[in-house]
C-alpha cells in the first residue's frame, strides 16, 4: 500500500482502510450474509480491495499484475487442457486425471507449506464438509471434461464450459440465497439460447461429449458457489490444500486398477501437464490476492480464445460457425449478468 501513501490524502489511508474494513465486517454480519465471527475474521486484504474499488482509490499497478496473473493463469488452463486432449487417445481418462490430482496436491501442500504460519495454522479447515464436497466436485467435472475433449475439439468444450457462470447465478439463488432482478433473468435466456445454439438440439442427436461438457460446466458452477461459501472462514490456500488433496484421496483406492505403463516419449508430456495444472492455480490465487473478483472475472473469457487458438495450432480444430455465434451469447451474457450482479451491492463509502 505504499503507493497509496504518494496520492493526496494517502497520509491516513492505512487508518482509513481498517475503519472501513471493521464497518464492512459488521456489515456483512447485519445483513446475514457472513456469520458476525467469520465477518470478523474475514482477510483484511479482501477488505482493503472491496473498500479501494468502492472509493476509486485503486493501485493500477497492482491490479495490472492481477490481471496478467490471471490472463496466464487461463493459457495455462488452455494449455493443460491440450495436453490432457492429446493424452486420452493413448491412455485411461482416470489415469490421466489422477495424474492431475497428485500434481495438484503436491503443489497445494508446497504452497501451505510456504504461507505464514505454516501447514499447522493453514490446514485446519471450519467447514470440512464442504471442503470435501468442492475436492469431489472438481475431481469429476475434470473428469467429464476429458472426456469432452476426446469427443470434441479443445475450443469447443471450452465454449460449452463458459456456461458456468449462467450456472453460478441459478445455484446462488437457492445455495446462497441471492436474489436476481428481471435485466439479470433476461441475460440468462440470452445465454441458455446461446447454449442451444451450439448445441443444436433438433439437428441430430446432440453428442456424449457435449452433454459431458455442459454436466461437467454444471459441476463446476456448484464448487465455484461453494467455494464462494467456504470463503467467508477459510483462507485461500486451506481451500486449495482441500482441493487437491481430497481430489488425489479420492482418485488412489483406484490406482491399482487404472494403472498404465507410460511410454518413455510420453513422460515429458505427462510432466508438462502437472506443471500446466499448478502453475494455472498458483496463477489463479495469486491474481486474487493482488485484486478483487468484480475486476478479474470478465478476464476469465480470455480461455476461450486460448483454447480455440491452441487449438488450431496443435490439433487443427476449428469450431464451426454455430459453436461462435452460441460462444458469444453465451460471454455476453455472462459478462452482463456478472456486472448486473455487482452494481447490485451495496457501496462502501469511507468518512
Amino acid at each position: 500500500m505504499a503507493a497509496a501513501d504518494n496520492r493526496p490524502g494517502g497520509k491516513n489511508m492505512h487508518r482509513r482502510l481498517g475503519a472501513a474494513a471493521a464497518r464492512l465486517a459488521r456489515l456483512l454480519a447485519h445483513k446475514g450474509r457472513v456469520p458476525a465471527k467469520a465477518a470478523a475474521a474475514a482477510p483484511v486484504r479482501q477488505a482493503e480491495m472491496a473498500v479501494e474499488a468502492a472509493t476509486g482509490n485503486l493501485d493500477t499497478g497492482r491490479l495490472g499484475w492481477g490481471i496478467a496473473f490471471l490472463v496466464t493463469g487461463t493459457f495455462m488452463f488452455a494449455l493443460q487442457d491440450a495436453a490432457t486432449k492429446s493424452l486420452v487417445s493413448s491412455y485411461p481418462i482416470s489415469f490421466i486425471i489422477m495424474t492431475r490430482c497428485f500434481a495438484l496436491f503436491i503443489g497445494s501442500f508446497l504452497l501451505l507449506s510456504a504461507s505464514p504460519g505454516g501447514i499447522k495454522a493453514n490446514i485446519k479447515t471450519k467447514k470440512p464438509v464442504l471442503q470435501f464436497l468442492r475436492g469431489a466436485l472438481v475431481m469429476s467435472q475434470w473428469l467429464l471434461a476429458a472426456y469432452s475433449m476426446r469427443e470434441l475439439g479443445l475450443g469447443e468444450t471450452t465454449a460449452l464450459y463458459e456456461a458456468y457462470p449462467l450456472f453460478c447465478t441459478i445455484l446462488a439463488v437457492f445455495i446462497l440465497h441471492e436474489t436476481i432482478g428481471w435485466r439479470r433473468i433476461v441475460g440468462l435466456i440470452i445465454g441458455f439460447c446461446g447454449i442451444l445454439i451450439m448445441v443444436r438440439p433438433g439437428f441430430g442427436a446432440v453428442s456424449l461429449g457435449t452433454l459431458c461438457a455442459l454436466s461437467g460446466a454444471l459441476l463446476f458452477a456448484f464448487y465455484v458457489v461453494l467455494t464462494r461459501l467456504v470463503a467467508n472462514y477459510d483462507q485461500p490456500q486451506t481451500s486449495f490444500f482441500y482441493m487437491g488433496s481430497v481430489s488425489a484421496a479420492l482418485m488412489l483406492p483406484a490406482l491399482p486398477f487404472i494403472w498404465t505403463q507410460i511410454a518413455w516419449g510420453d513422460i515429458w508430456l505427462f510432466a508438462a501437464l502437472g506443471l500446466f495444472c499448478v502453475s494455472a492455480h498458483f496463477c489463479m490465487i495469486k491474481a486474487l490476492s493482488l485484486a478483487s473478483v468484480a475486476v478479474l472475472q470478465p478476464f476469465n473469457y480470455s480461455q476461450l480464445i486460448w483454447s480455440i487458438l491452441i487449438g488450431f495450432i496443435v490439433f487443427g480444430d476449428v469450431p464451426d460457425k454455430y459453436v461462435f455465434i452460441g460462444a458469444g451469447l453465451v460471454v455476453f451474457s455472462g459478462l452482463f449478468v456478472i456486472f448486473r450482479g455487482h452494481m447490485r451491492k451495496p457501496r462502501i463509502f469511507v468518512e
